[in-house]
């Protein structure tokens, strides 16, 4: 039995303007040691990138430095990347951004919930190359 290969997709037509000079990308992820790493290499690619290990963090974090694109997990205790998503676009400095699934769960099961389509412009599952979800983050930017 094989396994699908791990992917990113664009599911918005959203266009995300970028207001700073390097672009701004927030990871959100339980798993702090992960989102810091993510977080590093998007750096080294040019990108000013700041890592939360939750909703609660991720609020905080918004209030001072609002990010163009947050990518966000989706299985987190207390509030997952559902309400995550939600709180992000009901404030009013975040309501634009993009934001995009980063998950270990595949695509069909997110989509399954009916908050991800309204709330999420992309989806890339963890263990696909991070060049894949940087290249996703552009499209985001540029079209």
């Amino acid at each position: 039995m094989s396994r699908t290969p791990a992917t990113c997709q664009r599911w918005s037509a959203r266009e995300i303007r970028v207001l700073h000079e390097l672009p701004r990308v927030l990871v959100v992820d339980d798993n702090v040691g992960a989102a810091e790493a993510l977080a590093t290499y998007l750096s080294y690619e040019g990108v000013e990138a700041r890592a939360a290990d939750g909703c609660e963090q991720a609020l905080r974090c918004v209030r001072d430095w609002v990010p163009d694109v947050v990518v966000l997990d989706i299985m987190m205790p207390e509030r997952d990347g559902y309400e995550t998503a939600s709180a992000l676009r009901s404030c009013l400095p975040t309501q634009s951004l993009g934001i995009v699934a980063f998950t270990s769960l595949d695509e069909d099961h997110v989509k399954e919930t009916g908050k991800a389509r309204h709330n999420f412009d992309g989806y890339c599952q963890k263990g696909t190359a991070p060049t894949a979800l940087l290249a996703l983050m552009r499209k985001l930017w540029r079209e």
